[in-house]
């Protein structure tokens, strides 16, 4: 069983954006936001140490559809968590929906606790998986480790709102392949709560107007790393394997034709 057991699977909405570096660096940045926000503070919280891994199955059974399978450790604890992405939601909503499934070992496997996780994940879908959960849990290793490092900001709105901001460094893995990929970015990290909406909007344009060197991008931390330890195709032996997979057809397709 997981230690520290939560019991049900917690859900957070939050809105999360992520920016590329077009120019790096992170003092400017903090003193435009500092001198545009107004009545607003922006304080430093803390230096930023973890990591993330991500499990799946050779054929991308979770990440395929937008799920993240996820063991989280920091200096403090470990822990299991679900995040499902909408890749559909346009940059102004909320594109991931958080699950905290359970508090572990650091050395601990979703295969650990199979029966736990798969109870999690078909209480969160209410039981739309027509497939075997548990056997997916088994059979999902790790995938993609992600070693995050940086510092986060506290930017505090005049009504007590918190929001983070954060500069992180992105040290990536592909365990299937062995992959390696640095990248370095920021990350805008609010809570989705309705009755903030002209804090997050006001923060969101002040970056948009004054900070030239962040640049937007319409994708999660996963989907950033994953695209670059992701095995890179030659486009023409991908088309030569078109040419090859469609002569194959056509044979298969003449050979029935003469019966």
């Amino acid at each position: 069983m997981f230690f520290g057991d939560k019991g049900s699977a917690e859900q957070v909405n939050t809105q999360r954006r992520n920016y590329f570096l077009i120019i790096d660096n992170e003092k400017e940045t903090i003193r435009k936001l500092i001198n545009h926000l107004g009545f607003y503070s922006v304080i430093f919280e803390k230096n930023i140490k973890e990591q993330e891994i991500v499990y799946d199955t050779d054929k991308n059974l979770f990440t395929g559809v937008g799920i993240l399978l996820r063991k989280k450790i920091t200096p403090k604890r470990a822990y299991f968590s679900l995040v499902r992405i909408n890749s559909l939601n346009t940059s102004t909503q909320a594109r991931e929906k958080k699950y905290f499934l359970g508090e572990c070992d650091k050395k601990d496997n979703p295969s650990d606790f199979p029966t736990q996780i798969a109870e999690q994940l078909n209480q969160i879908f209410n039981n739309l998986f027509t497939v075997n959960v548990m056997h997916i849990v088994k059979h999902a290793p790790p995938y993609i480790s992600t070693t995050i490092t940086g510092h986060k900001y506290k930017v505090i709105s005049g009504t007590g709102y918190v929001m983070k901001f954060e500069f992180q460094n992105l040290s990536v893995v592909n365990l299937r392949t062995g992959v390696k990929a640095k990248t370095r970015i920021a990350s805008v990290d609010v809570d989705d709560n309705p009755k903030y909406e002209e804090e997050r909007k006001h923060l969101f344009w002040v970056i948009e107007r004054y900070c030239k060197e962040l640049a937007f991008v319409n994708k999660n931390r996963f989907e950033i790393v994953e695209n670059l330890v992701k095995p890179k195709v030659d486009p023409k032996a991908q088309q030569q394997a078109n040419k090859k997979q469609k002569k194959g057809k056509e044979k298969i397709d003449k050979s029935q034709a003469r019966f």
